[in-house]
């Protein structure tokens, strides 16, 4: 393990405190760690969201002028019902997305 000095504002070390008695914590080691587990986390799901909000754009771009939808309404219209499956199934596909 790697040891790491924290200097924190009083403020913050109370509130650090009050919450580990709250939710059983034995030291504030402890709760620091899960802190930061949380945020990573946090931001590996993020991470993974733009991703495939990435994906799908791109997804979007390689389908430009190949629908075959006059309106948005139609497009909704088809995705809300079976058809929609079919493309889902290739997109997770060719981009390596999970279902």
């Amino acid at each position: 393990m790697e040891n790491i000095c924290l200097r924190l504002d009083s403020s913050l070390s109370k509130q650090i405190e009050k919450d580990m008695k709250e939710f059983k914590y034995s030291t504030k080691t402890e709760f620091i760690r899960e802190a930061i587990r949380s945020k990573l986390r946090e931001l590996d799901e993020q991470r993974d969201k733009k991703k495939a909000w990435n994906n799908l754009i791109a997804a979007r771009g390689s389908l430009k002028g190949k629908s075959r939808f006059k309106s948005d309404e139609e497009w909704h219209d088809w995705r809300s019902n079976e058809g929609s499956k079919e493309l889902e199934k290739e997109l997770f596909k060719k981009f390596g997305l999970k279902p």
